[in-house]
């Protein structure tokens, strides 16, 4: 529910008159007399994709743990 609030309180609605995305943005296209576009965003080398200033690791979490409990 809190993610949706600068959207209701932007357009004046409440979220649960929608049900499903299309609905929602058909209803943004009515508010600003144009068509929606999905754009790409350019890497700016800052922050990743993901939002993330940290690089990401991945662990076997089940090896790690086996190789813990044989001690």
């Amino acid at each position: 529910m809190s993610k949706t609030v600068i959207f209701e309180e932007k357009y004046g609605v409440n979220i649960d008159q929608f049900s499903t995305t299309a609905d929602i943005e058909k209803f943004i296209e009515n508010k600003t007399h144009r068509k929606l576009q999905v754009i790409k965003l350019d890497d700016h080398g800052i922050v990743s994709s993901r939002g993330s200033i940290f690089k990401i690791k991945k662990y076997d979490i089940d090896h790690r743990f086996d190789e813990t409990i044989k001690t």
